[in-house]
């Protein structure tokens, strides 16, 4: 089941990253059409999308903005 692109709480690396896969593909993006849009390497992508753990936060940022992703910091107990 792939992620619908209304909002929802991320709770882990890999839900996050196929929140990015699921709004890249909605574009019609490969990841390396991302990577170069984005100025870095698509195994930074790729491994982003898989939820790795140790992304540069930095990079991320900037991905999520390119795809027109919003992210927000919520209070524990507060769900939108």
């Amino acid at each position: 089941m792939s992620p619908s692109l209304s909002p929802y709480v991320v709770e882990s690396a890999n839900e996050l990253g196929a929140r990015i896969r699921a709004a890249r593909k909605a574009q019609g993006l490969t990841q390396v059409d991302l990577a170069e849009i984005a100025g870095v390497g698509p195994r930074f992508v790729s491994e982003l999308e898989r939820g790795k753990p140790t992304a540069r936060l930095e990079l991320t940022f900037r991905i999520t903005r390119l795809l027109g992703l919003d992210l927000f910091a919520i209070p524990r107990g507060v769900r939108p």
